[in-house]
């Protein structure tokens, strides 16, 4: 009879099949489980790699003082202006005198850069960037504060940044090397300046209202984050010192001219920095026309589209950071130029068709693309230049980069003409067969950004 029961019991040592089979079902998925761990752990570590070095996190940190400040500065100028005189036309004016001076005291910057230490050239800036916002802040208090005053101050502070932008780009390089560290730094301070971005508005916004504290305290904030941008840079062992034969001014400034115009790669790099720049990015500055124009939603909406994108730019400039080991940069930077121009044209045609939901998706995927597109051009054009020309070649870059105040003035007539959707479809669509088409004629683009030479630093805790 027993021959003919099947029994339940187990032999002893044994397990259960269906118990087995759990505790398989529990082992993959801990070992699952343990693989998406290790992976997110050293994505993370690639993505923060740069700030392992002791030098170039203290920089950073210190340049979160300036990053914030620009914020804080951009509200309460504008916001100051228009109270002054009651014109939008004056905020753009305000802003066209900051924007001069950088475009053609650049080149002088990076001159200064590639001449002293690019420590004290940024410690030289600094300062009076401190001394000007505290006078700002002085004479709103004694209502001494015109709009003539607010223009000559913007002035002065713009060939402040004529002179510090250079050295501040070409610092890096001399502090992380050339290696991959380098891409992985300059999409970090992208990273750092878009998080000001996110937040630094509101704040300042903030500030300005509250009682007690206002325009002035918000100056005299504005004042304290330059001196922690001062105070930082002074701990950096790294000065940064220059490299390569003493040159007289206009001598080295022609040189950083030359020197571009003899290497295509880099005329081809800051064509692809300028154009983008230039068209696309003031879909930005047209921010307020979207909101209050085709969408009907005041400050309230801008306040929203312009977070969105802020997102999405800190979003970008984390993943180029994430990416700076990837070999085929030229290939992303093609990817992500076309798609800056497609997400932007995107973005135009639900806002004309009234449609806000679908045009924010494309409106966070412009802001991750463009400012990820921006990161990864400024690395590639440090990678292809020889360590002695930092300064000189960053000076002229930044020509190319200070053009976007005055470019929004015309594009914003014809956004005025022809309505502002139809503007930035346009601009969208140019920027994206622009690259397309540069990456398309230039045979050598693909080799772009395979370092002249390998720097390699050791990271210090």
């Amino acid at each position: 009879m027993s021959e003919g029961i099947i029994s339940d019991q187990v032999e002893p040592g044994s397990v259960p099949s269906d118990q087995s089979e759990t505790g398989r079902s529990v082992d993959a998925a801990s070992q699952s489980d343990s693989r998406l761990g290790r992976m997110r752990a050293k994505a993370m570590s690639n993505t923060f790699e740069s700030l392992k070095i002791r030098d170039f996190r203290v920089l950073w940190f210190g340049f979160m003082g300036s990053w914030t400040g620009m914020q804080f500065q951009q509200v309460a100028r504008g916001f100051l202006a228009y109270r002054l005189t009651g014109s939008a036309f004056a905020i753009g004016i305000v802003t066209l005198a900051t924007g001069l001076p950088r475009i053609v005291l650049s080149p002088v910057g990076g001159y200064l850069a590639d001449r002293f230490s690019k420590r004290d050239v940024i410690v030289w800036t600094s300062v009076p960037m401190t001394l000007l916002s505290v006078l700002t802040g002085v004479l709103y208090i004694e209502h001494l504060l015109t709009i003539s005053w607010l223009v000559i101050l913007g002035f002065l502070q713009g060939v402040c940044f004529g002179f510090l932008m250079p050295a501040r780009q070409a610092y890096a390089p001399q502090v992380v090397g050339t290696g991959h560290l380098l891409p992985n730094a300059v999409a970090l301070n992208n990273a750092g300046m878009n998080m000001t971005r996110v937040a630094g508005p509101a704040i300042a916004g903030l500030l300005i209202a509250t009682p007690h504290f206002g325009l002035s305290g918000t100056f005299f904030a504005i004042a304290a984050c330059w001196l922690w941008v001062t105070l930082s840079t002074l701990r950096v062992h790294n000065h940064g010192s220059p490299s390569g034969p003493r040159k007289r001014m206009s001598e080295s400034v022609k040189d950083g001219f030359s020197y571009v115009w003899r290497k295509p790669g880099l005329l081809v790099l800051m064509s692809l920095g300028f154009i983008p720049l230039a068209l696309g990015m003031p879909y930005l500055n047209l921010m307020p026309a979207v909101a209050d124009g085709p969408l009907h939603g005041g400050s309230t909406l801008l306040g929203v589209l312009l977070s969105i994108g802020g997102v999405g730019s800190l979003v970008g400039t984390l993943l180029v950071a994430s990416f700076a080991r990837y070999p085929k940069k030229a290939s992303l930077q093609l990817l992500l130029g076309i798609s800056f121009g497609l997400s932007l044209v995107g973005f135009s045609l639900f806002v004309h068709m009234n449609d806000l939901a679908i045009a924010i998706p494309f409106l966070f995927l412009t802001g991750m693309t463009g400012d990820a597109y921006q990161a990864l051009n400024s690395s590639l054009i440090m990678m292809s230049t020889d360590p002695g020309q930092y300064g000189r070649v960053m000076g002229v870059y930044m020509i190319a980069q200070s053009i976007r105040p005055i470019s929004v003035m015309p594009v914003s007539a014809v956004a005025d003409q022809i309505g502002t959707p139809v503007t930035l479809l346009a601009s969208g669509a140019i920027v994206a067969l622009f690259v397309g088409g540069v990456a398309a004629l230039y045979p050598a683009y693909r080799q772009i950004g395979r370092p002249i030479a390998q720097v390699v630093v050791e990271p210090e805790v």
